[in-house]
């Protein structure tokens, strides 16, 4: 994290200061102004319960194109900040700072900001690749690329409100999950190359395993590289394609697109390669997990064919461990079929049960809502433990029709498991989308949405990771092992 500069001010000592970001990454505690939070809807005071404690070393964000808003304590009112000085006495228009929660964290509060361009990223990517492509061709002057307002859209992380304290830096977020398995200490070791040298070698010509090094090593995925250390939950990408175009992809990237943090793979795997790398993780790693649907890959029941036949050559070698799918549900009768091949787990995407904002989000190409629906009770049917990875959006998320519509799953015996997880998307862009104020109904704040699905649903269970299945244990730990 970068040291935060300050002069000293007025804001209260109590309180977390606002920061505020200078485009050469410099950070300040803003003199007089306390941090101000964004509960998706208006914009509040902090309060002691609102934040938490991080560690100095978390990355602080930069937000272009935004101006930061704080909390004045003398005048009683909030200020957006559209000059700042630093400690050199000079001047510059500051940026909104924001952090990104680790693995086990979820977003409370986003950054109280004013956007200053809410246009769709794809659509000024596009805009900027067809200007460079006249401008090549000499047909008409361009504006420079460097132009602020040329900004394409801020990267996609989950920008979540962050202050500094006397004690240090604080974030508007809580742990929703344990995270022993998932500690950075645990990952990115020395061995590492050496793993995946020894495993290649051992089949050589696997396509999967080629793309789980690339995985492992440049795009740092945890379970890419638990398939090379052999322990745990292990990625199989096997799709190049998907069946949605979602906002916050992390893979898909046409040349005028969004930027994103992952590649997709770029070739159908065999049933063979996938069943070799499948099988060879659940006969070795304790507690064995293998999952499709991966950050660097499209929808896995796109091709039915091949993930129905590769689950079936896997169980043919191992009965241990877990199959599990991550999908978009667009597919329920290929669903249907993984189960009966062998697939035991399912864990379905979905960012609302609001129809309209579901298919703004998702825009689906050949599916409905429907279908998504109908895969999270075919699951029931066939016996899969059924979670649903929900996108969590402050000022969305935590409305009471949300909550009402997971509780008619659970109250239907087709949902074991929220998993909570961050919706990263340009933030200017998607709170435009949003419904307003009058169609959202009640909202109860991320921590009072959980807190009141567990007073309905005592033994529903919360995390941010996929469930422990394969441990004898499993059944028995707390429905919730975060913090609220």
């Amino acid at each position: 994290m970068p040291k935060a500069s300050s002069k000293g001010g007025g804001a209260r000592a109590d309180r977390p200061r606002l920061l505020v970001a200078a485009a050469d990454g410099r950070v300040f505690e803003h003199d007089t102004l306390e941090l101000a939070l964004d509960n998706g809807l208006d914009v509040v005071r902090v309060a002691p319960k609102d934040v938490i404690a991080v560690p100095k070393d978390w990355a602080l964000l930069a937000m272009p194109g935004t101006r930061p808003v704080g909390y004045d304590p003398t005048a009683g009112r909030f200020q957006t900040v559209t000059s700042f000085v630093d400690d050199d006495g000079v001047a510059f228009e500051p940026w909104a700072v924001a952090v990104h929660p680790p693995p086990g964290y979820v977003r409370a509060f986003h950054p109280a900001a004013e956007y200053q361009d809410t246009t769709h990223p794809d659509v000024k990517l596009r805009r900027l690749a067809e200007q460079e492509a006249q401008r090549k061709q000499g047909t008409s002057p361009v504006q420079d690329g460097g132009d602020e307002a040329a900004r394409p859209g801020l990267p996609l992380w989950a920008y979540t409100a962050a202050g500094m304290t006397a004690k240090g830096p604080v974030a508007g977020l809580f742990l929703a999950d344990e995270t022993s398995r998932w500690a950075p200490g645990l990952f990115y070791q020395r061995d590492l190359d050496a793993k995946i040298a020894a495993r290649l070698a051992e089949d050589p010509d696997n396509r999967v395993l080629k793309q789980l090094a690339r995985c492992g090593k440049e795009y740092l995925c945890c379970c890419a590289q638990n398939v090379f250390y052999e322990r745990w939950e292990g990625a199989v990408p096997i799709a190049p394609a998907c069946t949605a175009a979602c906002l916050g992809c992390l893979s898909k990237e046409p040349a005028w697109e969004t930027p994103v943090p992952q590649k997709r793979l770029g070739f159908q795997a065999t049933p063979e390669e996938i069943a070799r790398v499948m099988a060879h993780h659940l006969e070795r790693a304790p507690e064995p997990m293998v999952s499709f649907g991966q950050g660097c890959e499209g929808e896995p029941t796109m091709n039915g064919p091949v993930i129905v036949e590769a689950i079936r050559q896997a169980r043919a070698r191992t009965k241990r461990g877990v199959i599990n799918l991550n999908t978009n549900g667009s597919r329920p009768e290929t669903i249907r079929e993984c189960a009966r091949a062998g697939c035991g787990a399912l864990r379905v995407s979905i960012n609302t049960f609001d129809r309209e904002l579901w298919a703004a989000y998702y825009r689906p190409s050949d599916f409905g809502f429907d279908d998504v629906i109908k895969s999270i009770y075919l699951g029931r049917d066939e016996g899969m433990h059924v979670s649903i990875n929900l996108l969590i959006w402050p000022g969305w998320t935590d409305r009471l029709a949300e909550v009402d519509a997971i509780s008619k799953l659970v109250e239907d015996g087709a949902l074991q498991m929220v998993q909570l997880r961050n919706l990263c998307v340009d933030p200017g862009h998607f709170r435009s989308m949003l419904p307003p104020r009058e169609r959202r109904g009640v909202l109860l704040g991320i921590k009072g949405f959980v807190a009141e699905l567990r007073r309905r649903h005592p033994s529903l269970r919360f995390g941010t990771f996929n469930p422990r299945l394969s441990a004898d244990w499993y059944r028995d730990v707390p429905a919730f092992a975060g913090r609220l």
